[in-house]
């Protein structure tokens, strides 16, 4: 059963092995494509004080994250985004291939480009702003379902109305503790290579326990691991419901943050669509 949400919870120096911007954001960007592959719900970028890039790791993740026909509309041109170009595509259903063809029932992501008191335009991908019967803020974004074509009309709708993935939302956090604490009661599941290496009989357990509650999966920093950095901050193990071992005789000395994440998510992807 699929998780009722699903996080991914990353250090702010997970990129520490990387020296220049392109291979930062080539990093980042293979994060965020394996968050969508694997319907990753929320990603949290908790800070590291040896390394602390959560605003330009929060920067391309939401960037990759937002449609290519509201970027424009969402990002100013920063340095932090030089290199968007080296962000693979998403391709999840809010990200269409083809703007041109707005039907009636399509749900598209969209952005406030006018405001009026008698109701807003929003940019939806097609080539003319289409009409929201509602009051909102310029640069607000937006979920909506055209409802005419000609004029172009559109009904906001709220994401639990929407069935299937659209997309993540992206958070900061001060600490790990403190992506602990603001995600309530959840099933917590760290990453170690000195954690109880993943077996079928594992598996099943964890797809007994979690049931379709929320599930939060934390990796540590790519330089210290997450033991290391829940000693810094005074922090039990006992705060995870499990700690895994999700490459059990690994034959490198490292595994990179952005490894371990399609590695984990893969690997738990087998108990969350067990009976999606």
């Amino acid at each position: 059963m699929k998780p009722r949400s699903l996080s991914l919870l990353l250090p702010s120096s997970f990129a520490i092995d990387t020296t220049d911007l392109r291979g930062k954001t080539a990093k980042i960007g293979q994060i965020a494509r394996a968050a969508s592959v694997f319907c990753v719900d929320r990603i949290v970028v908790y800070r590291d004080p040896d390394l602390d890039e959560a605003k330009l790791i929060e920067t391309i993740l939401a960037y990759a994250e937002t449609p290519q026909y509201l970027r424009r509309h969402v990002f100013p041109l920063t340095d932090d985004l030089r290199y968007a170009g080296a962000i693979p595509p998403l391709r999840t259903p809010h990200h269409p291939l083809d703007t041109e063809k707005i039907v009636v029932g399509a749900i598209r992501a969209g952005v406030v480009v006018r405001a009026h008191n008698i109701g807003s335009w929003i940019d939806i991908g097609f080539k003319r702003p289409a009409f929201l019967d509602a009051q909102l803020q310029k640069g607000e974004r937006v979920n909506a379902i055209v409802t005419s074509q000609k004029p172009l009309k559109a009904r906001q709708v709220r994401r639990d109305e929407i069935a299937g993935y659209w997309g993540y939302a992206v958070e900061r956090a001060a600490s790990l503790e403190d992506a602990l604490a603001r995600s309530g009661e959840v099933t917590a599941i760290a990453t170690s290579r000195y954690g109880t290496p993943v077996d079928i009989d594992l598996l099943t357990e964890i797809g007994s326990a979690y049931g379709a509650e929320d599930v939060l999966i934390v990796l540590g920093p790519p330089h210290k691991g997450i033991h290391e950095i829940m000693e810094e901050e005074n922090v039990p193990m006992s705060k995870f419901d499990y700690v895994l071992n999700a490459l059990p005789g690994q034959g490198t000395e490292t595994v990179r943050v952005e490894e371990a994440a399609v590695a984990t998510l893969a690997i738990l992807n087998m108990v969350f669509c067990k009976s999606r």
